[in-house]
Parts: structure tokens; sequence; C-alpha cells
């Protein structure tokens, strides 16, 4: 994997994002199966729970495939609202097109209880090797995850896409682990 330096000293998060979605437009189109059989071998390892997967946006990892195959774990997903707070519903459930182009649960599908999900994988534009992530600036994942502080969180991401170090604020939450096409790694502690 090669290291990836800051493009910008003291770079804001306005430019890491535009820096991302760029770099995410040259990413390998097989990257994505090596990220998900990444993901699919550490999977096996864990006892069956609920995992709460992402319909992907494009240029983000697709986990379609990975619902698909394994049988083992119970699968949720979430809807964004147009006002509030992410919501985590069956993965089996109706879907919709969302306006920024990916499928959501439709609303009024059942709800997921939060207490049932013990892995959670989350989307970013970019990650760095503290697990910090940087999204689409709205919020939502920050605000879905301090609801679900017993879960392990997983950055779904590209080797090209994990950098040393991204701007965040006290209230974005870091991942435990991230998952490439290198493999599922802990984040060290501290």
């Amino acid at each position: 994997m090669d290291e990836v330096k800051d493009p910008w000293p003291g770079s804001t998060k306005a430019q890491w994002r535009a820096w991302a979605r760029a770099r995410r437009r040259a990413v390998e189109p097989g990257t994505s199966a090596l990220v998900v059989a990444s993901l699919r071998r550490w999977l096996a390892g864990v006892p069956p729970t609920t995992v709460r997967a992402y319909r992907a946006m494009a240029g983000e990892v697709s986990l379609e495939v990975l619902v698909g195959v394994d049988r083992r774990h119970r699968w949720a997903t979430t809807r964004t609202p147009d006002h509030g707070d992410l919501t985590v519903h069956p993965w089996e459930a109706p879907t919709e097109r969302h306006r920024y182009g990916f499928d959501q649960p439709v609303a009024g599908a059942p709800v997921v209880d939060a207490a049932a999900i013990g892995v959670v994988l989350v989307p970013g534009l970019v990650f760095d090797r503290r697990g910090g992530r940087l999204g689409h600036g709205k919020g939502y994942y920050d605000r879905l995850l301090t609801g679900l502080p017993d879960a392990v969180t997983i950055g779904v991401t590209t080797d090209a896409l994990i950098v040393t170090a991204v701007p965040t604020d006290r209230y974005d939450v870091t991942m435990a682990w991230l998952a490439s096409e290198s493999g599922v790694r802990a984040i060290p502690l501290g």
C-alpha cells in the first residue's frame, strides 16, 4: 500500500473532499471486489449478528455481492430522510431511489432495533490511519454511530483513500477497523 500524504499542509475538510472525489474516479474497477473479499473473510470470523451495510453511492465500494452471499448474518441498511437522522431497516425492505442516486428503504419500512446491530460498515470519502473519517459533511453517520456505542465500526474504502491524517472535529466518530483491498485491519488504540 502506497503512503498517501496530505496534499495541502493545513488543508480544510472542503479541500479534502474535493481531493477525495477526484481520487475516487481513478480507482481501479476491480478494487471493489477485492475489498468485498476482505470483508467476507473478516465477517466469517464474527459470530452471527446484524450487520448494518450501506447501499453505495457512485464511487463507493458496493456491498451488494457481500450481502447476497453472506447468509450467516442478518443485514440492515439505512434510510436518509429529508429531515432528521438516518433510520435502520432490514436490507430486504422495498427500496426507492434517493435524490442523490442511491437506493434506500421506502418510508414506513420496518425498523431494525439499534441494540441488535453488532457491526456497522461505514462509507466515507477518505479515511486516515487513526480511524478518522471524512464523509460528505452532513453528519448523518456520526449521529448514527453515536447511538450505536457497542457496535464495531468498519470504514470501507480503498487503499488509495487511506491517508496519514484527515481534519476531524470533536463530534466526528472514529472507526475501530478499516477495510480495503489490503484486508481488514484494526486501528491501533491511542
